[in-house]
């Protein structure tokens, strides 16, 4: 009987407060994040820098983004790539995203909650306030 071993995934770094656009770092850490999904088709994310409850509260927002059903998730359509629903794609049938045009305003994120959940939904509006105001802080 032969042993199997199991794949290491890679583990990736993506709070470093000097990783931005313009820094040297970025080309090497797209570099790893590339490698790895082509290799692995995933990594795992690694986030020191973030206080674990906006890690936990982002985690939970997205669940209950992505439990919502797909007619609702449809509803975010975009012209700009990227920016709409994606979902149920033959080649990929467990991938979803959702992108939220100009995700860095108050307004954006306040549109995006309103067609997702018509009747509301404060606590995820201030899941992606905290999630703007930490990234405008690391800047």
């Amino acid at each position: 009987m032969g042993s199997s071993t199991q794949p290491k995934l890679p583990v990736i770094d993506l709070f470093l407060k000097s990783l931005n656009l313009n820094s040297s770092s970025w080309p090497t850490r797209c570099d790893e994040v590339r490698c790895a999904l082509e290799e692995y088709g995933c990594f795992i994310a690694v986030y020191d820098g973030v206080a674990s409850e906006l890690r936990d509260t982002t985690f939970l927002a997205s669940q209950e983004l992505f439990s919502l059903p797909t007619e609702v998730k449809a509803k975010n359509i975009s012209d700009t790539p990227y920016n709409a629903y994606v979902g149920s794609l033959p080649m990929a049938p467990l991938y979803e995203s959702l992108g939220i045009e100009n995700a860095t305003t108050t307004e954006a994120a306040e549109t995006f909650t309103k067609l997702m959940w018509p009747s509301g939904n404060q606590s995820f509006s201030y899941v992606l306030l905290y999630i703007f105001l930490f990234y405008i802080c690391i800047q």
